[in-house]
């Protein structure tokens, strides 16, 4: 089993606010990383409480600003030492960001050093932003997560249906 740990936020005057609000303010103000650093600490904590003879996994987004820090596996590493979690327990998922030329070198540097630690690692929202083949190649992903622009349309639209198919495909090649 996988959960993914979701981010919810009821502000007191407000109301509900969509992820999609606050996690791009955070990202935009760089209170993205408190913010991950926290929820990353937060979901080791809780999934290493989970009882049962193969308790599940937990799956945890994480921004491109956390990635590229120098000490990003170093802070995963710790938060999984302190709640005693296994690494091959957590599961850190990043989106197609991670391909952009300007952070690639050390997002594959972290990438490749959670990999080694026993961390999954798997791509959220594929195909929606930057798809370079060429790069997809070299990042060490246990699985892709097909955005669900496509999930949703594959019914009413043969094409989706085509490029699901091929994403599937493309996966499993890899």
């Amino acid at each position: 089993d996988l959960y993914e740990a979701l981010l919810r936020w009821h502000c007191a005057g407000l109301g509900p606010v969509s992820p999609e609000e606050f996690i791009l303010l955070a990202e935009e103000t760089d209170h993205i990383v408190a913010l991950g650093h926290w929820v990353l600490h937060q979901a080791c904590q809780t999934a290493a409480g989970w009882p049962g003879p193969t308790p599940a996994k937990i799956a945890v987004n994480t921004s491109i600003r956390q990635l590229v820090r120098a000490d990003f596996c170093a802070e995963v590493s710790a938060a999984l030492a302190q709640s005693g979690l296994p690494a091959a327990r957590l599961v850190i998922e990043v989106t197609e960001s991670v391909l952009d030329a300007q952070h690639l070198q050390q997002a594959l540097t972290s990438l490749h050093a959670l990999h080694q630690l026993g961390v999954e690692i798997h791509i959220d929202d594929f195909g929606t932003g930057y798809s370079s083949l060429a790069y997809i190649v070299t990042l060490p992903i246990d699985e892709v997560k097909i955005d669900r622009s496509f999930i949703k349309r594959i019914t009413a639209d043969a094409a989706y249906k085509g490029i699901v198919d091929t994403c599937i495909s493309l996966s499993h090649n890899l």
